[in-house]
């Protein structure tokens, strides 16, 4: 009798996982972006920079499965929950007054793929008799989630509790025989015929065991034992309870799986099809996603953001030079203006002046018939023009509108020209090349008209020369006077004890020029004086 019951126990797991496999199929997934609503779907996605929750929803085609985040996850993620196996206890009438629950979740460690295969694992648990209770009796249950699934199998139930002399009293022996099974356990749930007997093929004195074999997403079986005389019990005794099991759960159905803020970079969703006893079926379906890096995070990012700072650096740097330049601008401006105010004041007040004293002085020399006064009016007629020819030189020197080269040179030859005239000396003045004008800066004007100035005057102070030669050139950007006479010279002593020769050099020198002497071997002295225009 036992060899039928055992091939019919088999052949239905059989049956039962060859179902699983079969229902497998491909699952449809849908992929939700924080709290959108409609839902994103196809085999390749790109998930928008910014996305904290990813929440992907799962209908598989089979009974159950398992996902893995292919470049997350390490290990194909199983869910799963729990089948129990209770311990009831009741008092005379069949009321229930407490209860102990045991449960087990995943897979035991002797689970093998096959209830067949697999080796059941022993394991030992305690409860304490409630007030009230009179018998004892036991449920083995798949009533937990309505998607649960799974294989859960008991045998060699044992148990028994400790008598008041310090010795153990058996309640339960092994009570799965082949013979008294239904005697003693009968099934329900709503959906009983999930349980099942089966035989314990490798052992000396064939026994049952109790199986549930939950393939239904929407019910559970129970195996419920009946009281019997032997399963009395008495308040507050410890029943020690040892039995034997192998289990595999999960759930099946309908699932979500949740991915917080993933890393940038490429993922695989993979869904597998698995049995109702956990064996993989290889269908795997895939969704490849695509998660970009943050804005600042990436290399364009940064070159462009540098790039625009360079240009923002750039474009400010250059409003602020200009800003600058304006400003300077203005000053120069405001300067040349009050230079021409200076200019056209000491020309009309002082030059006014000077001119009527030097009327006065004439006509009071030609008027007074006297020696001392005459010599004394024609020193102040003499004094008067030469403070008036000074004054013109200062408000040439002030007057921004000779701030060119045409009016540095035109001054240059009437400064020659009058200084020899006054000593009576004969005077040239060439300008060679000069035929363009461009404008120069005060600095430059004042600088080096005095330089020539004083050079001229050292000529005829020191020289004793009876003519003088002045050129004036431009050689590329460089403005270029020497000053020739055909005098004695400077000696060696003359030049150190100064006749201002350190004045001219250090006037050249504030705009960037030079200043060289020559002793020419027909006699007398070339001074050269060159300063940049630019």
């Amino acid at each position: 009798m036992t060899e039928p019951v055992f091939r019919l126990s088999y052949i239905f797991l059989i049956v039962f996982s060859i179902s699983g496999v079969l229902a497998m199929g491909e699952a449809k997934i849908d992929i939700f972006v924080d709290d959108e609503t409609k839902p994103r779907s196809g085999t390749s996605l790109t998930v928008p920079v910014g996305t904290g929750t990813l929440r992907i929803e799962v209908l598989p085609e089979a009974l159950a499965s398992r996902y893995k985040m292919e470049g997350l996850d390490k290990d194909w993620i199983e869910r799963n929950d729990t089948m129990f196996f209770r311990v009831r206890f009741l008092n005379a009438v069949g009321d229930q007054v407490g209860i102990e629950g045991f449960s087990v979740s995943g897979k035991s460690a002797g689970w093998k793929g096959t209830l067949e295969e697999s080796n059941f694992t022993p394991r030992t648990e305690k409860v304490i008799v409630p007030q009230g209770a009179e018998y004892v009796a036991f449920i083995m249950s798949s009533s937990g989630p309505a998607s649960l699934l799974g294989v859960y199998a008991i045998t060699g139930l044992n148990v028994s509790a400790a008598d008041a002399s310090g010795g153990r009293r058996v309640l339960v022996a092994d009570n799965f025989p082949i013979n008294n099974t239904q005697k003693y356990w009968s099934k329900s749930g709503i959906h009983p015929s999930m349980a099942s007997f089966a035989v314990i093929s490798d052992s000396e004195n064939p026994a049952h065991c109790l199986v549930i074999q939950d393939d239904d997403l929407n019910a559970h079986a129970d195996w419920i034992s009946r009281p019997n005389a032997t399963s009395k019990v008495t308040p507050g005794e410890v029943l020690e309870l040892n039995w034997k099991e192998v289990y595999s759960t999960m759930l099946g159905g309908v699932f979500i799986a949740t991915y917080e803020r993933l890393p940038a970079g490429n993922y695989r969703f993979l869904v597998e099809g698995v049995s109702p006893t956990g064996e993989p079926s290889g269908i795997i379906n895939t969704v490849s996603l695509h998660v970009p890096r943050v804005l600042w995070k990436r290399p364009w990012f940064w070159t462009v953001t540098l790039a625009l700072m360079a240009l923002v650096s750039i474009i400010f740097g250059r409003y602020l030079i200009r800003r600058r330049i304006r400003f300077h601008l203005m000053q120069e401006q405001m300067i040349s203006e009050e230079r021409r105010r200076i200019a056209l004041d000491l020309h009309d007040d002082l030059g006014t002046r000077l001119s009527h004293i030097s009327l006065v002085a004439s006509h009071a020399d030609n008027t007074i018939q006297h020696q001392g006064a005459n010599e004394a009016f024609g020193k102040i007629s003499s004094m008067s023009r030469d403070l008036i020819g000074a004054l013109s030189e200062t408000v040439w020197m002030l007057n921004s509108k000779n701030d060119d080269l045409e009016s540095l040179v035109d001054f240059l030859y009437r400064l020659v020209n009058e200084l020899c005239r006054l000593k009576k000396i004969r005077c040239r003045v060439d300008a060679v090349f000069i035929t363009e004008n461009r404008p120069i800066s005060y600095e430059f004007r004042h600088n080096v008209s005095l330089a020539v100035k004083e050079s001229v005057n050292n000529a005829l102070k020191h020289s004793e020369a009876t003519e003088i030669w002045m050129a004036i050139e431009l050689k590329k950007e460089v403005l270029i006077i020497s000053i020739t006479d055909n005098g004695i010279g400077f000696s060696e002593v003359e030049v150190h004890a100064g006749i201002g020769l350190e004045s001219i050099k250090r006037r050249l020198k504030l705009v960037g020029g030079t200043c060289a002497f020559i002793h020419l071997a027909e006699g007398g002295i070339r001074i050269t004086l060159t300063a940049p225009v630019a």
